[in-house]
C-alpha cells in the first residue's frame, strides 16, 4: 500500500521530515490530475442507472417546487406550483400573502438552468406524471451525481499527497464513493453532495496549489467553488470558505485576493436572491417567525418542538447514534485521528489541511449540537447528512494516516471499516429518506449492532 522510498510514483511524499516543504507534495499532486478527473468521470457514470426511480422527501419537493416556479412562471414563490398540493412538504415559510421554500435558493436557481432548456426546447415539466422520472434524473444526475463526482476528483487529489502508491489511491476513492454517504445521496436531490464537490475541490486546489504566477488562478478558483458551496450548505461551506482564506493568508502573508474576489460572486448572487425572497440576505432560517404563520405545520402538534434532553446527549448520537456520522461511515474515524496527528506535527506539510478539517469537524459538531434550534433538523433522513461536505477530506487524512504508519494491521482495519459503510451506504443508497433506527433491512442488521450509542431521540 505505501510507496517505496525513492518511487517516482506520484503521491509519494516523505513520510516522516517534518522539515519538508510542501513542494514535493504539490508536484505530486498536480501530476495525478488526470486519474483523479477519470475517477471523477468512472463514478458519475455509474451513478447514472441507479437515479431511478426517483427518491423523495419534502426536502427534495421544496426544491423543486422553487425549480419548478422560476422556470414556469419566473417566481421564487410556490403557493401556486402544482407540486405543491402533492408533495406534502413542510419546508416551507411564509412571507407576506407568498410561500416559499425554506432553503437557500441559489441550488434551486442553479438547477432551473437545467431545468428550463429541458422545459422550453423539449417541452418536459416537472408537474407532468409522464415527464417526472426523466426531470429528476435529468437533475439528480446533472448536478448531485456530477458533484459527487467532482467530491471524488477531489479526493483523488488530496490522496495525491499521501504516501501510496497511484493505483492503491485510486482504489481507496473509488471505495469510498461506494461506501459512504456519498452514494446514498448522489442518487436524490440534495445541497450536502452538492457542497461535499465544491468544498473537496477547493481543499484539493489550496493543498496541491501552484506557486507563482498560476498560483492566482487557482486561488481565484478556489475561491469561486469555497464560495459557491457556502451558499448551497452554510454552515460547512462558511466556515471552509473562512478557514481557507485564513490558509491562503498565512501561505502568502498578505491578503489573499484572488481567493477573496472568487468568493464574491456566488456570496452576493445568493444574497440577492434571498433579498427576492424575504427582503433580507440572510436566510430564512435565521428567522423563526417567518415559520409561525397559520397553517404551519411547526405550528402544529407533531411539528412542535419539544426539547428532549441534554444537548451533549444528541451530540454523542449525531456522532455514534444508530445514524451517526462516525456510524455509516466509521473509516472516518480515522480521518479525525489523522487530521488530530497530522495537526499536531509542526513543519508537517499537511499541518493546514489537517487544521483545516479537524476544525471543521469541532464547528460543525459544536454548531449541529447547541447551535440549531432543534435537534430534529434531519427529519426522516438516512445518516447525518450534515457532515458530508468535509467527509472526503476526512477520508483523505484517514489514508494519510494508514499510509505513514506502514502498518499491515491498519490497513486491514481500515479496509475492514470501509465494508462496514459499504452496507450503510448501499442500504441507504435504495432509500435515503428513511432514518436507519425504523428500518429492519437484512444488511444493515448486523451493522446496526455496532453502533457505539445505540439510542435516538428522534420522535416525529
Amino acid at each position: 500500500m505505501v510507496a517505496k522510498t525513492g518511487d517516482k510514483a506520484e503521491g509519494m511524499m516523505p513520510e516522516a521530515d517534518a522539515s519538508t516543504t510542501g513542494g514535493e507534495a504539490i508536484r505530486a499532486g498536480s501530476a495525478g490530475a488526470w486519474r483523479a478527473w477519470l475517477i471523477g468521470l468512472v463514478y458519475w457514470i455509474s451513478l447514472l442507472p441507479i437515479t431511478s426511480p426517483p427518491r423523495h422527501s419534502g426536502n427534495v419537493w421544496s426544491r423543486y417546487m422553487t425549480i419548478e416556479s422560476l422556470v414556469e412562471r419566473g417566481t421564487l414563490a410556490i403557493e401556486r406550483s402544482p407540486l405543491l398540493a402533492i408533495s406534502g412538504s413542510p419546508d416551507q415559510v411564509k412571507i407576506g400573502p407568498h410561500l416559499y421554500s425554506d432553503k437557500p435558493p441559489m441550488l434551486s436557481a442553479i438547477a432551473a438552468g437545467l431545468y428550463a432548456p429541458l422545459h422550453r426546447v423539449a417541452g418536459w415539466k416537472m408537474s407532468r406524471p409522464g415527464d417526472f422520472s426523466a426531470v429528476n434524473a435529468a437533475l439528480v444526475w446533472g448536478i448531485v451525481g456530477l458533484s459527487s463526482a467532482l467530491a471524488l476528483a477531489g479526493l483523488r487529489r488530496l490522496l495525491g499527497l499521501s504516501p501510496v502508491r497511484p493505483i492503491v489511491a485510486d482504489l481507496l476513492t473509488l471505495a469510498f464513493g461506494y461506501s459512504s454517504l456519498l452514494l446514498s445521496y448522489g442518487v436524490t436531490f440534495n445541497n450536502h453532495s452538492v457542497a461535499a464537490g465544491l468544498i473537496t475541490w477547493a481543499l484539493a486546489i489550496v493543498a496541491t496549489g501552484a506557486r507563482g504566477a498560476r498560483a492566482w488562478r487557482g486561488e481565484f478558483a478556489a475561491g469561486f467553488l469555497a464560495g459557491l458551496g457556502a451558499t448551497i450548505d452554510l454552515p460547512a461551506g462558511g466556515f471552509v470558505t473562512a478557514a481557507l482564506a485564513v490558509w491562503l493568508a498565512a501561505r502568502r502573508r498578505g491578503l489573499p485576493l484572488a481567493y477573496l474576489i472568487g468568493c464574491g460572486g456566488p456570496l452576493l448572487a445568493a444574497a440577492w436572491l434571498q433579498l427576492r425572497t424575504s427582503g433580507s440576505p440572510l436566510p430564512v432560517e435565521m428567522n423563526p417567525r417567518l415559520f409561525d404563520y397559520e397553517g404551519s405545520y411547526w405550528t402544529t402538534g407533531p411539528g412542535r418542538w419539544v426539547e428532549r434532553g441534554p444537548r451533549w446527549r444528541f451530540g454523542l448520537e449525531l456522532l455514534f447514534g444508530p445514524q451517526g456520522w462516525l456510524t455509516v461511515t466509521p473509516a472516518l474515524l480515522l480521518g479525525v485521528i489523522g487530521a488530530g496527528w497530522v495537526a499536531s506535527r509542526r513543519g508537517d506539510p499537511m499541518r493546514p489541511l489537517g487544521l483545516v478539517v479537524l476544525a471543521t469537524i469541532l464547528v460543525l459538531a459544536g454548531y449541529y449540537t447547541w447551535g440549531v434550534r432543534r435537534t430534529d433538523f434531519a427529519g426522516l433522513s438516512y445518516g447525518t447528512r450534515h457532515l458530508l461536505a468535509i467527509s472526503p477530506a476526512t477520508f483523505a487524512l484517514a489514508v494519510i494516516l494508514v499510509g505513514r504508519s506502514r502498518s499491515k494491521a491498519v490497513c486491514a482495519v481500515l479496509a475492514l471499516l470501509i465494508a462496514v459503510g459499504a452496507v450503510y451506504a448501499i442500504a441507504g443508497m435504495k432509500d435515503p429518506w428513511s432514518r436507519i433506527e425504523r428500518r429492519d433491512d437484512s444488511g444493515l442488521r448486523l451493522v446496526k449492532s455496532l453502533a457505539l450509542y445505540p439510542w435516538s431521540s428522534y420522535a416525529r
